[in-house]
């Protein structure tokens, strides 16, 4: 059966998932866990990629008799580490769970998602090289026992269609394996389904297996041992048939060129070589037939070599043979997609649209048609500038095909293009058109965001805004909180606690009651659980909801990335746990008093801003520490000498340490620095006289009561000032 060079879906499935924990550093080790090193484990997983690329490069060239001793030793090691990575996750697992720990943060941890990631890259791997022992295999239970670990294997990817290139490649791997194992209607049910997950590159290798497949199930006998030569002779024949325009032998040829190549070991190579010899061409793009190219280029990619194709797509612009209008759209089809899943996705998409404008009628057009919007919709992303042809392509294709599988799709993007360009008139026209099914409750969604853009900064009137968020809730209520509608509830819950907090006064005991236990209801939807945390944290602290909030505010500091967006999340609740603080007392403002400490440490420390820096000792003097309150103080001092409040907190923290004179002089610094007879001045007066007769100077307090008289220059600076002179018959007698 077909040997398969696997190495393009590994590499591609390597830079997919590892792309999903790329840049995020390592979180601190669970209790218990042994030393771990993602560096050291990616070095070992890096090895052995490279030893099974050599494998498969000697699959590939026939040499079996010295690929055949090294798979067994590949399978162990690659075994042996999927093993060891199981663990580790077992065992991190065990910890929390036995500490009563939250499973939900350690799965959405870096320490977590490095390791399985790994062992989901181990595990594919290891199906591969297992089904490609069992070709290998002498012996019959062991070739047996082989396919079924690659069927297990390959399963593991076929729960969840997240990445369509690994999902066909899973189906495809396990479609042959079936086949091998004889269970020729799993093995057609798999390799139909890869004909048709949407990875244009694996559908065209599907198909060779799938002809196969059913050539068993309908009972036709298997070549003879020695007759793959008398069919190699035979496709000599044919190709130079096919090749001069004799339309009648171009499947035949194509068949059975294919079906020679699909073969594996020495081959590919006999095939191709022998198609160009037959057509009289020294290399593949100096071929003079259309069809010829698109057979090379069809082998090429059942051979996993996509980067063959683009040149055979360039020369077939300049045939002129009969059969250029058939095959040249589907050879520029074949390059369109090899060009999408290597990640190219502009240049796809300018192929999927020389394919449409050359020939708008091909067989093709209506795939290439909607390949062609999905493309430009990833590479938009990266170039803005693209949203105009984005938008031609939606257009063009709900113009020419409205009854297509892809139309209600495609109608959902248009609408979704609006609504991101504010433009939620035309955006409603299009939800409006989506019919039941899958895509109606994004749609809804999309209606609803639309109305929550509507309300503005705060400007829409209450009933108008609170008949959105009944909207949202009834949104969340009706959509699944299971599979693919999970993100799509997620979604309207942080709708609805956003609008929630923007209401006059903020609701945040609504916006809470949605947010709470978000991770748990949501767990798939993760692309979301960060904003959620975000708004949690505010919206737990508006509520007074501090049950819960040191995880919440732990999870946000190790996960937030520094900028302004973290000091503007934390700026809110550090400002309402500290008046918080001063509301319940020192008596019982102890914990809000900690957790206030705990975010003013951390912005004083990312920021630099001396007024975080002055807060934090305002909270830290609360807290009792009047030694560290005073050292930041003075950290603050030396930005701003003169900064009144720093100067205030400072005496204040020496005389709470018993230090009066430390203290006297930082309240005559606050004195010269602040305007004579204003508010500050007199409340530094005021100071400096109860601390003068405190310490029994009051000689010197009465003086300084005697020479403040009449100096108020402000309605407060009076009150103050009346203050000093009620002083004056006790300190002055």
């Amino acid at each position: 059966m077909t040997r398969r060079n696997a190495l393009g879906g590994e590499a591609f499935l390597a830079a997919a998932l590892f792309a999903l924990v790329a840049g995020s550093g390592l979180a601190a080790e669970a209790p218990g866990a042994r030393a771990w090193s993602a560096a050291e484990y990616q070095a070992r997983l890096d090895r052995l990629q490279q030893r099974t690329k050599a494998f498969y490069e000697l699959l590939e060239r026939g040499e079996r008799e010295r690929a055949a001793p090294l798979w067994p030793e590949i399978e162990r090691e690659i075994a042996s580490l999927g093993d060891e990575l199981q663990e580790r996750l077992d065992q991190m697992r065990q910890d929390v769970m036995d500490r009563d720990g939250d499973l939900e943060e350690l799965y959405r941890s870096s320490r977590w998602r490095e390791p399985e990631i790994m062992s989901l890259v181990v595990t594919y791997h290891l199906a591969w090289v297992r089904y490609q022992g069992a070709q290998l295999a002498g012996d019959a239970a062991r070739r047996k026992d082989l396919l079924q670990k690659a069927v297990r294997g390959f399963s593991q990817f076929l729960l969840v269609n997240e990445v369509p290139e690994i999902y066909a490649e899973s189906l495809y791997g396990r479609g042959l394996a079936f086949l091998d194992l004889g269970e020729t209607a799993k093995a057609i049910e798999d390799l139909e389904a890869a004909t048709q997950a949407g990875a244009p590159a694996v559908a065209a290798k599907a198909r060779g297996a799938l002809e196969e497949a059913r050539r068993r199930t309908a009972g036709r006998a298997a070549p003879a041992e020695n007759e793959p030569e008398q069919l190699l002779a035979r496709l000599g024949e044919l190709v130079p048939r096919a090749a001069a325009g004799e339309t009648s032998v171009e499947k035949d040829a194509t068949a059975l060129a294919r079906g020679l190549a699909a073969r594996g070991g020495p081959w590919p190579a006999r095939v191709e070589s022998l198609v160009l010899e037959k057509l009289g061409a020294d290399a593949p793009a100096h071929i003079r037939s259309s069809w010829g190219l698109l057979l090379v280029a069809e082998l090429d990619v059942d051979r996993g070599r996509c980067a063959d194709v683009a040149p055979l797509a360039e020369a077939s612009a300049t045939m002129s043979d009969a059969g250029r209008v058939r095959h040249r759209p589907e050879l520029l089809f074949l390059d369109a997609g090899c060009r999408l899943n290597a990640g190219r996705a502009r240049d796809a998409a300018a192929e999927f649209g020389t394919l449409l404008r050359e020939s708008p009628d091909a067989p093709r057009a209506r795939e290439a048609a909607y390949y062609r919007f999905r493309a430009l919709d990833v590479a938009r992303a990266a170039d803005p500038a693209l949203a105009g042809d984005y938008e031609e392509a939606l257009a063009t294709y709900l113009a020419r095909y409205p009854r297509a599988d892809g139309a209600v799709e495609a109608r959902w993007l248009l609408a979704e293009l609006h609504r991101s360009r504010g433009d939620c008139a035309r955006a409603e026209t299009e939800y409006a058109q989506v019919p039941a099914g899958p895509f109606a409750p994004r749609a809804h969604l999309g209606v609803l965001e639309c109305r929550v853009a509507a309300l503005g900064a705060g400007k829409a009137p209450p009933a108008r805004r609170h008949d959105v968020l009944d909207a949202l809730r009834a949104f969340i209520r009706d959509t699944s909180a299971r599979g693919a509608d999970q993100a799509l509830a997620a979604r309207a819950a942080l709708l609805g606690a956003a609008v929630a907090a923007g209401d006059t006064p903020p609701d945040y005991t609504t916006a809470f009651a949605l947010l709470d236990g978000f991770e748990t209801r949501y767990p798939e939807a993760r692309d979301f659980h960060f904003r959620a945390l975000e708004l949690r944290l505010g919206a737990r602290v508006g509520a007074r909801r501090l049950d819960g909030l040191e995880g919440d505010l732990a999870r946000y500091l190790a996960d937030a990335p520094a900028g302004p967006d973290r000091r503007r999340t934390l700026a809110h609740p550090g400002r309402e746990l500290a008046a918080e603080a001063e509301r319940a007392g020192p008596d019982h403002g102890a914990p809000a008093v900690a957790l206030a400490r705990r975010v003013y440490e951390t912005l004083a420390r990312e920021t630099g801003d001396p007024s975080d820096r002055i807060t934090l000792a305002d909270l830290t003097l609360r807290a009792g520490d009047a030694p560290g309150a005073r050292r930041l103080y003075e950290e603050a001092l030396k930005g701003d000498p003169t900064s009144a409040e720093a100067l205030r907190g400072a005496a204040r923290a020496a005389a709470g340490a018993g230090d009066r004179d430390a203290a006297l002089g930082y309240w005559r610094r606050a004195l010269e620095a602040s305007p004579p007879g204003g508010t500050a001045w007199y409340e530094a007066r005021l100071a400096e006289v109860a601390l003068l007769a405190q310490d029994g100077r009051k000689t010197q307090a009465c003086d300084l009561i005697r020479t403040s008289r009449g100096r108020a220059t402000s309605a407060g600076a009076d009150s103050l000032e009346a203050r000093l002179r009620g002083m004056e018959p006790e300190v002055c007698r």
